[in-house]
């Protein structure tokens, strides 16, 4: 069978393609990989619908970050290597795609974007930093955790809030852990702050915990979907959107187009390779790139 996908939107209806059908998702997208039959009941209203070389080329545009708002960032391969680490023994042929897919990727990386500059969220939101002593940092999941290894240059102490029941104590590493259902009996230090929003909590839990720190200066929202009212600070505090970052990323990065343009044209040359494997698949899904 031929490698099928539906790419969409996020968190739109799964139910028609049942509980079989592996999808990859992220703050963005969804990939739905379909079967023969389901590839055959897709339309328009759905999603995207890509078959063999152009789902491959389009999966390999979006783990190398082309298809991301901040071109070449790399939080998208985790998370693939993520959703690959879910798949069932059932379904070796989609585990082996994977596979190459993250093979191709990191060559098309290592060839043609390193050396571009900041590629991740950690290193985007560094230069929101200056002038603050103090970080603090909402969320325990990977995007915190991308982020922490930035946030304690220069001295800065770093504060971080998450849902776990962990007691209030500074960690090995230097960050004071604090929950979040213990908001009122945490002290805060007074010094110059940056709060940055790296988990999808409600506006009232991050004004309760903006509140804690009378120096704070810059809040750095990384939600990538808000759906709810502006966060509201005093006038003096500055407010720093995922989007503003990925407008000053895409600005900051214009020198970056020839590279883009040969990690393109090296995509293409793979998923030609791809198009033209010799490959006996006589037990369809299961047997892809065997």
């Amino acid at each position: 069978m031929a490698l099928a996908i539906l790419h969409r939107e996020p968190d739109q209806d799964a139910a028609r393609f049942g509980d079989q059908s592996p999808i990859w998702r992220t703050c963005l997208r969804e990939v739905v990989f379909l079967d023969e039959a389901q590839a055959s009941l897709t339309g328009d209203s759905l999603g995207q619908h890509l078959t063999e070389g152009h789902a491959y080329r389009l999966l390999l545009e979006i783990l190398c970050g082309l298809q991301s708002p901040m071109t070449g960032e790399t939080q998208v391969l985790g998370q693939f290597k993520s959703f690959l680490a879910t798949l069932g023994k059932d379904q070796p042929g989609l585990a082996r795609l994977g596979q190459r897919l993250l093979t191709d990727a990191r060559d098309v990386r290592a060839k043609h974007l390193q050396g571009l500059g900041s590629r991740s969220y950690g290193s985007a939101v560094r230069r929101d930093l200056a002038g603050c002593r103090h970080a603090v940092v909402i969320g325990t999941g990977k995007l915190a955790a991308e982020v922490l290894p930035f946030l304690a240059d220069d001295g800065r102490t770093v504060d971080q809030w998450g849902r776990g029941e962990e007691p209030h104590l500074v960690r090995d590493d230097g960050i004071r852990y604090c929950p979040l259902s213990a908001i009122d009996g945490i002290d805060a230090p007074a010094e110059a702050t940056a709060l940055i929003v790296a988990a999808p909590v409600a506006a009232d839990v991050i004004e309760r915990v903006a509140a804690k720190y009378v120096g704070l200066l810059r809040v750095i929202d990384l939600r990538a979907d808000v759906g709810q009212r502006p966060l509201a600070f005093d006038a003096h505090v500055e407010v720093v959107s995922l989007q503003d970052l990925f407008t000053r990323m895409h600005d900051a990065h214009a020198t970056a187009v020839p590279h883009i343009e040969a990690a393109r044209q090296d995509i293409a040359w793979r998923t030609r390779q791809y198009e033209l494997r010799d490959e006996l698949r006589p037990f369809g899904w299961d047997d892809l790139c065997a």
